[in-house]
C-alpha cells in the first residue's frame, strides 16, 4: 500500500510540475493582481445567487445560502471525522453535507419550474379557448388571464394588460423575470402576430401542441438525468459508507489508515473519487430548451 501511495503522489507531483511549466503566465488586471481569481469568485457568486433565486428566494439571499452551506459543511465534516476516527473523511462529510443543502434547493427549484411550466401551458390553452369563441381579442384575453389565469403568472399578465404603451417592453420584462423557454414561445406568438382576434386561435392551438410536446420531452430527459445522477452518487458514496460501517465496528482493516501514510493515501483516493463524480455529472449535463430571442422585444 505504501508503494501505491508513493507512486500516486509521485504521479501527481509530476503532473503538477508539467502543468506549471507549460501553463501560460497569469493575466493581471489594473491592480497588478491575477485577474482569473476575481472572475472565478464572481462566477461562483453568480451561481449561488442563481441557486437562491431559483429556489424562490431573492438574489440577496445568496449570502445566507453560502453561510448555510458552510455551517452544514463544518458540522458534517466534524461528525464524519469523530465517528470514524479518520480525519481524512472530514472532506467527505463536508462535501456530503453541502450536497444535501444544494440538493434540497435544487428540488425546490425544480418544483417551482414545473409549476411555472404547467402555468404556461394552461395560459396557452385558455388563450386558445378565448380566441376560438371570437368574442374577444388578444389584449382582452390577456386581461382575463390576469384575473382568472394560472396563479403563478397572474401578476405578469396583469402588468402586461395594464400597459397600453410599450407592451413589447412589458413582454420582454416578463420574459426576463420568468426565464422560461415555454413562456418565450407564448410571447413570440403574441408579439409577432399582433392582436388580430379570433383568427389567431389556430396559431395558439399549434403553440399549445408544441409547448406540451417540448415540456414532455424535457421532463422525460430530466427524469433520466436524475436517475443517472442518483446512480453516480450511490456509486461514489458506497466506499465512504463502507468506511463508516467498518469504523463503527472497530474493524482492524482500518488500522493502516490511522497513520500519516494511510491518511495521505485515503485523501488521494477520495480526491480521485470526487474528480470522477464531477466528471460524471459533467457528462450528464443536459442543455435543455433554448430561450427564444426576440430582437424587437
Amino acid at each position: 500500500m505504501f508503494e501505491v501511495a508513493a507512486a500516486l503522489c509521485a504521479g501527481l507531483g509530476v503532473t503538477a510540475a508539467v502543468l506549471a511549466a507549460t501553463a501560460a503566465p497569469l493575466a493581471a488586471d489594473e491592480t497588478g493582481r491575477p485577474a482569473w481569481p476575481r472572475r472565478l469568485i464572481r462566477q461562483w457568486w453568480a451561481e449561488e445567487a442563481a441557486l437562491a433565486e431559483g429556489a424562490g428566494l431573492s438574489a440577496r439571499a445568496a449570502g445566507t445560502v453560502v453561510m448555510l452551506q458552510i455551517a452544514f459543511a463544518l458540522g458534517g465534516g466534524f461528525l464524519a471525522a469523530v465517528l470514524t476516527g479518520l480525519p481524512a473523511l472530514f472532506a467527505a462529510g463536508a462535501a456530503g453535507a453541502v450536497a444535501s443543502v444544494r440538493g434540497a434547493l435544487a428540488v425546490r427549484t425544480r418544483a417551482i419550474r414545473v409549476a411555472r411550466q404547467d402555468a404556461v401551458i394552461e395560459s396557452v390553452r385558455m388563450l386558445r379557448q378565448l380566441l376560438e369563441t371570437g368574442a374577444t381579442g388578444v389584449p382582452a384575453a390577456i386581461a382575463i388571464l390576469g384575473e382568472r389565469g394560472p396563479a403563478p403568472l397572474r401578476s405578469e399578465f396583469r402588468v402586461i394588460a395594464a400597459t397600453s404603451v410599450g407592451r413589447r417592453q412589458a413582454w420582454s420584462s416578463a420574459r426576463q423575470r420568468i426565464g422560461e423557454p415555454l413562456f418565450d414561445l407564448l410571447a413570440a406568438a403574441v408579439l409577432i402576430q399582433g392582436p388580430g382576434g379570433g383568427e389567431l386561435a389556430p396559431l395558439f392551438a399549434d403553440l399549445e401542441a408544441s409547448v406540451s410536446g417540448a415540456q414532455e420531452v424535457e421532463r422525460e430527459a430530466r427524469a433520466l438525468q436524475v436517475q443517472a445522477r442518483s446512480a453516480a452518487a450511490i456509486i461514489v458514496s458506497l466506499p465512504v459508507v463502507f468506511l463508516v460501517v467498518l469504523s463503527a465496528l472497530r474493524s482492524p482493516y482500518l488500522d493502516a489508515y490511522h497513520n500519516a501514510t494511510g491518511q495521505a493515501f485515503l485523501m488521494a483516493m477520495l480526491a480521485v473519487m470526487a474528480g470522477s463524480y464531477v466528471w460524471m455529472r459533467h457528462l450528464l449535463v443536459l442543455p435543455g430548451l433554448q430561450r427564444v430571442r426576440l430582437g424587437d422585444a
